[in-house]
């Protein structure tokens, strides 16, 4: 494989940087990297500078949590006016101390911090060692700190530090946000291209991050760079090597709160608990009481998008779940094309033109793969839209039009509440363009507008009916998901968000698929876990739940209270009934609690499960 271990094929790097010019910035940095562990992370570090400082920048490192590092720094930076902090999740090498950042020159005088893809790395690092470097990580990030420490010793005269900085930035290749402080330099060297990267300013300093959340009573104003930024940050200025080039400042948007978990034992619970909350946040202002059609923010009229010859959603894991759910509800509710497709696999070349519009649906809007489907699709002469969480997210101020989720921030790995606030953005979506009468749409508004109450109530009424079921799944046994229409969707939602919790190999499938093949997996005791509402498939359903019980299966069945099938199941977990093919907001909350409590049981890492991230920034 070369000189680099890819420790991950869909290269999930979703590093968080800090940095901070102020007093006691260390101690700020260590505040603002604690306020980006939901991104998650394997190790940390934090490296800083005093004032009057000589000799090496001061650095410290470790695996495990930002808590670790903490500990580990002991005080030892109290007094730092210039700080630059790390969270790493390994991608190139293996989780240790010595891959994580920061990164230093051989001399220490130079310390970095990279997010993103080094791409040509092993050409750069073969040239480093010519020079006679020693590479001491197995990271693609540390030979950025020897090319601008050969830079600086071996540049033009009367060339600066910001110079050297950009033609070293010039040699990358990938992805990066980087950010460097060296001794004898009162400020904080900045790149950006293709991962995020965020100036803050308030009070007495100035800040860089991944993300705005950890800006909150810091900062006041932000600026979000653009691809090819290259910038000097002191505690008076941003130089550029263009005058005419310099970050646009505004004030930052939106509500942030601490990750705190309240009464709730882990944050996904909190969350779970949220969706009534969230979802009327969402809905609110958008369907009116006694309205027919929900009101978006779109640049297109409904007129002009009923001209269109399709409609795409480009998105990624459980956000492509709400994109084929949004797939079926325009379908349903016009004669336009629509089709979902995972970011990753996006024909733009194919599927794109001038009219056409693509929608990107991400809780982080810093999906790499959906904002490059996008930026595919708009180089294709489509028109562009984005349905995200994040106020002032890449991928947002990419599209310039859409719909915010409003679901407040979500810290759990595993997406809860924001993907249930998707799935009312693409059914608001479907209403605003569809062809149905106004009577019918106006009985579907009443019924969204009661989804919050109804979710309210299952979740008061849910948990002695999941523990019955958690009894027949052991960590052992891989549960088959079924269901049909729309809860063949969630279907693999629900086989997803248990992957993701607890780390068992789960198989989903619409019902009618069973006796093409998968059905050979059944044996006495497997779960088979049936998402069945009181809709028009239910008799289907039938027959397929008698499939499996023939063959032994324990079948966990997720029905109506008043369903006409419920005594075919072994475990009964009841829902509200709801109308217009709406049941998605009401099975996804006990497929989350499922999820929840199994890995519970297990003993695992509920908000951070392994080798997950909740922000993909490089493809």
């Amino acid at each position: 494989m070369g000189r680099f271990e890819i420790l991950s094929y869909s290269q999930i790097n979703v590093c968080g940087i800090f940095g901070c010019i102020a007093e006691e910035a260390a101690d700020k940095v260590l505040d603002g990297l604690s306020k980006l562990e939901y991104r998650g992370y394997d190790s940390a570090g934090v490296a800083a500078l005093f004032s009057g400082h000589r000799g090496p920048v001061k650095t410290e490192r470790t695996t495990g949590y930002v808590a670790d590092l903490v500990s580990k720094a002991n005080n030892r930076f109290a007094g730092s006016k210039i700080a630059i902090g790390h969270t790493r999740w390994a991608t190139h090498g293996r989780v240790t101390e010595t891959n994580a950042h920061p990164h230093s020159s051989t001399d220490g005088a130079i310390t970095i911090v990279h997010n993103g893809i080094i791409e040509n790395a092993s050409d750069l690092l073969e040239d480093v060692e010519k020079l006679g470097y020693e590479a001491k990580s197995e990271t693609d990030s540390e030979v950025i700190v020897h090319l601008l420490d050969h830079e600086l010793k071996t540049g033009p005269h009367n060339s600066s530090i910001l110079e050297a900085f950009d033609r070293t930035i010039k040699k990358l290749r990938g992805s990066w946000a980087i950010a460097v402080i060296m001794t004898g330099l009162d400020g904080i060297l900045i790149a950006r291209n293709g991962a995020p990267l965020i100036v803050g300013r308030g009070h007495n300093c100035i800040c860089i991050s991944s993300d705005v959340q950890p800006f909150q009573s810091l900062c006041s104003e932000v600026s979000y760079l653009s691809d090819g930024d290259v910038f000097l940050l002191t505690d008076g200025e941003i130089q550029s090597l263009l005058e005419s080039h310099t970050p646009h400042f505004q004030p930052i948007e939106g509500e942030f709160h601490d990750a705190e978990s309240g009464i709730y034992p882990h944050l996904m619970l909190k969350e779970i608990h949220d969706q009534p909350v969230s979802l009327s946040n969402v809905l609110g202002g958008r369907i009116a009481p006694g309205g027919s059609r929900a009101s978006l923010d779109l640049d297109l009229s409904r007129e002009q998008i009923l001209k269109l010859d399709r409609i795409n959603f480009v998105a990624c894991g459980t956000a492509f779940h709400a994109a084929q759910l949004g797939v079926h509800y325009i379908r349903d509710h016009t004669n336009l094309t629509c089709e979902a497709f995972r970011a990753s696999e996006f024909p733009a070349n194919r599927v794109c033109h001038e009219n056409t519009l693509t929608i990107g649906i991400s809780q982080s809007g810093e999906t790499k793969d959906t904002l490059e489907a996008l930026q595919m699709a708009k180089k294709s002469g489509s028109h562009i839209s984005s349905f995200c969480n994040v106020i002032g997210s890449t991928i947002a101020r990419f599209a310039g039009n859409g719909v915010y989720l409003h679901a407040g921030p979500e810290y759990s790995v595993a997406s809860t509440k924001v993907f249930t606030n998707m799935v009312a953005a693409v059914v608001m979506f479907a209403l605003m363009i569809s062809n149905k009468p106004a009577s019918e749409r106006r009985k579907m508004v009443q019924e969204m507008r009661k989804l919050p109450q109804k979710i309210s109530t299952q979740l008061l009424e849910l948990d002695e009916h999941l523990d019955g079921a958690l009894t027949q799944l052991d960590g052992e046994t891989k549960p088959i998901f079924i269901g049909r229409g729309v809860s063949a969707i969630m279907a693999e939602e629900g086989a997803l968000k248990m992957m993701e919790e607890t780390y068992i190999p789960c198989i989903s499938f619409p019902a009618g698929e069973l006796k093409h093949g998968p059905i050979a997996l059944i044996e006495d005791g497997t779960p088979v876990i049936a998402i069945a509402p009181t809709d028009k498939h239910l008799s289907s359903m039938e027959s397929s739940i008698r499939e499996c019980k023939s063959r032994g299966a324990t079948v966990i069945m997720i029905s109506d209270k008043e369903g006409g099938i419920s005594h075919l199941a072994d475990f009964f977990i009841p829902l509200e009934e709801v109308e217009f093919d709406l049941s998605p907001f009401c099975t996804v909350v006990p497929l989350q609690l499922l999820a929840y409590k199994l890995a519970v049981k297990l003993g695992l890492n509920v908000d951070r499960p392994r080798n997950l991230a909740k922000s993909v920034t490089v493809s």
